[in-house]
């Protein structure tokens, strides 16, 4: 009977320490909330909303009016009043006073100066040959006139002699003497008329130089104006190239020549995106426009596309370039800074849309024969069918849909489902070997089961320990009690 009574206590004790290991390692000895059937994924509902078609194209933030100052002479650097960063003007005559244009770099013009001097030096002397062709031309005009009267003369004496050698009243020998008299005359009046039209034409040539000198003097004081470059824009100084005592260098056919300096106005910023052929179709003037930067992580600019190219680049891969106009509001965005650009090129309202995870595509051949004879979604004459998984008393149901137009996150669904069905949308390697009737549940609900457990387990295992405990302590004064009653029937 002792024996009866040591082996009961020893099956208590046993009982009661099995009871407390499971109320310490609490759920998770007896599975958890991961004893239930199914694979957890994750659900989302068909949604009614709107959905953004955009385009993507990479870019850089330039100013949408920028100056770059080269020289037009070659000349020594010997002024450059503005440093980077500072602010210039192209200067306003009518404001009062008026307001001078900004002087950002100044030449040095002694050798031009002295080329101008030397031109109008040339001019003054061109002149003078000028006022002596003229003088010329009068001298040798009255000589021609005085020769024309001496001819005139010999002419009428010719003729008189010519009637009296034949009537016998002068020796032919006079007569001889003023026809040669005549023909020396006249010989001098024709020399003198080719004299005088030569010196017209000399008096024209001059006239030619003196232009030529005139152009001269102009180019000149063109080239000596040049030694004084002013801002063409109001604007700010961007980058500065040289340094005073340096040679500007003008350019020529196959050099650009040296960039002093650069202006831009920041107060219209582009964004020069590169867009893709396959989408410059869908782009046009006047589409709105989100744009990213780096430097700027925690903004979005609006913006507008100014502009799209009519030709591709050909370096590497062929390109279209689009202007946006960034949407500022006055703040100074640096130049140069990497974008990305979101351009809008339709908006769909009030569609069907689902996670663009949540479509899959499968063979036609692997779908249950109830749904690829029966689907008007599914294309027999394609290998693949666009799918979705709907989940329906927790089983993954395999659905054929039609899909339209979808931006980066979602995908709008013209037929084959319902507003707020649900559809698994993940994991992705659940979704990759997800099969049709599969039984799966939400994971949203799993974790709320297993914080509802976090919360009361610990409670019930305390509850359930302290019972067992009294048991334990009322344990051996029942056996005691036994064990008195064993004695007494002995």
């Amino acid at each position: 009977m002792k024996i009866i009574i040591w082996v009961s206590i020893g099956f208590v004790i046993l009982v009661v320490g099995v009871i407390g290991l499971v109320a310490v390692l609490g759920p998770g000895v007896s599975g958890g909330s991961g004893g239930g059937a199914g694979t957890a994924v994750r659900l989302e509902p068909v949604a009614v909303g709107e959905l953004i078609e955009v385009v993507s194209a990479p870019g850089q933030v330039e100013p949408m009016t920028n100056v770059a100052i080269s020289a037009r002479v070659s000349a020594r650097i010997a002024e450059i009043p503005f440093a980077e960063g500072e602010k210039v003007t192209k200067g306003n005559p009518d404001t009062d006073p008026p307001v001078p244009p900004s002087l950002l770099i100044q030449l040095d013009s002694t050798d031009l100066e002295a080329q101008l001097r030397s031109a109008k030096a040339r001019r003054d002397g061109q002149a003078a040959q000028i006022e002596v062709e003229k003088s010329r031309i009068e001298s040798q005009a009255a000589t021609l006139q005085g020769t024309r009267a001496s001819l005139d003369e010999a002419r009428r004496d010719l003729n008189r002699n010519r009637e009296l050698v034949a009537s016998g009243d002068v020796s032919q020998s006079a007569y001889e003497q003023a026809q040669m008299r005549h023909d020396e005359l006249d010989s001098r009046y024709v020399s003198a008329q080719a004299s005088l039209e030569a010196s017209r034409r000399a008096l024209k040539v001059a006239e030619f130089s003196l232009k030529a000198a005139d152009a001269d003097i102009e180019r000149a004081e063109d080239n000596l104006s040049y030694t004084t470059i002013t801002s063409p824009i109001d604007g700010v100084v961007t980058i500065v190239n040289v340094e005073p005592g340096e040679l500007a260098v003008t350019g020529t056919m196959n050099n650009p020549g040296t960039v002093l300096l650069e202006v831009a106005d920041l107060s219209a910023m582009l964004v020069v995106a590169e867009l893709d052929e396959a989408d410059v179709a869908l782009v046009h003037e006047g589409q709105p426009a989100r744009v990213r930067m780096l430097a700027y992580p925690d903004r979005i600019f609006e913006g507008t596309v100014r502009s799209v190219a009519l030709s591709a680049t050909r370096l590497g891969t062929k390109f279209f370039k689009t202007e946006i106009l960034l949407q500022t509001e006055g703040e100074h965005i640096y130049s140069g800074l990497t974008a990305d650009a979101e351009i809008e090129v339709a908006r769909h309202s009030e569609v069907l849309t689902v996670p663009s995870q949540a479509v899959l595509g499968r063979p036609i051949d692997d779908l249950p024969v109830d749904i690829r004879d029966n689907s008007e979604h599914v294309d027999k004459d394609k290998t693949i069918a666009t799918v979705v998984y709907r989940f329906i008393d927790g089983k993954a149901l395999v659905t054929p849909v039609k899909i339209g137009p979808s931006d980066v996150t979602h995908t709008v669904i013209l037929g084959g489902l319902e507003p707020g069905e649900q559809v698994v949308v993940g994991p992705y390697k659940v979704l990759e070997g997800l099969s049709h009737d599969q039984s799966v549940k939400d994971e949203r609900e799993e974790k709320d089961k297993d914080k509802d457990a976090d919360e009361t387990g610990p409670v019930d295992a305390e509850g359930e320990a302290d019972a067992d405990a009294d048991d334990v302590e009322e344990a051996p004064e029942a056996l005691a009690d036994d064990q008195d009653d064993a004695d007494a029937g002995e």
